[in-house]
């Protein structure tokens, strides 16, 4: 079995083999309803707009067998500070190499290469996956992660009332918006977006109420990942990443703005996720709305618990 670490564009036949791994894992969307996958031809771009990403590969005789992709990211924490931390992401292991040591020795890879330039890691795990962290970690020197955070990711339907909310006095620089961003994070960890445009087919918008009571920057994952639905058609939405708001009216109204951008965009749909804590509230804010809600664990070595602001963009 060949083991490959790759940060840059990855060679097409093994990018071919790439698309036929990932083809039968689905994820729910609903009651009903599911979607799958696809990086497309350049499978580590996603991690490497999320920060310094390289993604871990193991092959056997031309397939893939399993995949980790990690990133070197920025965190800012609970006190404000800020901290280079690993992001671990997109584990999967093909059906037939499961229980054998392909998760193993992409767990050892990954900790050999991420053990020098961080002292702590998270990832989001969809709540009803099979396995998760707490059962294959804190083995064979691979640290612990434990669950520090619960979220709730909304995939919200673009109406046609979304149309009269205009983005207009609402829209700012990335500088302004990370600042409000970061002030409005302050007691929660949260995740500065990464190189939005580089996974981003829109151009990326910053998102402002003039009082800064709220914040979020629009943008969507087209060129790093894709969901596709059982049809074979894509599921196109925005994410309303770098979300934050003082208070619930404050969040829901931006949101609603950023539908009206949505809308303007030709996209039906809007990501944005929210702590769990604040999530019931924000969504009673939002009556008239029709959302989907799909709750997330995030696990975490090195990081006490909290409340968390993360971008779905990145999940």
């Amino acid at each position: 079995m060949k083991l490959h670490a790759i940060s840059d564009s990855i060679p097409p036949v093994l990018a071919q083999a790439l698309a036929e791994f990932e083809a039968p894992f689905i994820y729910p969307l609903g009651p009903g309803k599911f979607f799958r996958i696809t990086h497309g031809e350049d499978y580590t771009l996603f991690f490497r707009a999320v920060g310094d990403g390289t993604c871990f590969i193991a092959e056997h005789q031309g397939r893939v067998a399993g995949v980790l992709g990690t990133s070197v990211r920025r965190l800012w924490m609970p006190d404000g500070a800020e901290r280079a931390v690993a992001y671990i992401g997109d584990l999967k292991i093909a059906a037939d190499a499961r229980g054998g040591t392909v998760l193993l020795r992409l767990a050892r890879a990954a900790e050999v290469w991420l053990r020098p330039r961080v002292e702590a890691g998270f990832g989001v795990i969809m709540n009803g996956t099979a396995q998760t962290p707490d059962a294959y970690t804190g083995r064979c020197g691979i640290p612990v992660f434990r669950e520090v955070g619960q979220i709730i990711v909304f995939r919200i339907s673009v109406s046609d009332a979304c149309a009269k909310y205009s983005s207009g006095h609402f829209q700012t620089t990335q500088e302004a918006g990370l600042a409000c961003y970061r002030s409005l994070s302050l007691g929660r960890y949260a995740c500065p977006a990464g190189q939005a445009q580089k996974r981003s087919l829109i151009t990326p918008v910053w998102l402002m109420n003039p009082s800064g009571s709220a914040c979020g920057m629009l943008e969507d994952t087209r060129k790093a990942k894709r969901l596709i639905v059982g049809d074979g058609s894509e599921l196109l939405s925005a994410h309303l990443s770098c979300f934050a708001y003082r208070d619930v009216a404050a969040g829901a109204e931006l949101i609603r703005v950023a539908l009206g951008q949505v809308a303007c965009l030709g996209l039906p749909a809007l990501f944005v996720a929210a702590a769990k804590a604040d999530a019931q509230e924000l969504r009673e804010a939002l009556p008239d709305m029709e959302v989907l809600a799909a709750p997330a664990t995030v696990y975490g070595a090195g990081l006490t618990t909290g409340s968390w602001n993360i971008n779905s963009a990145e999940i």
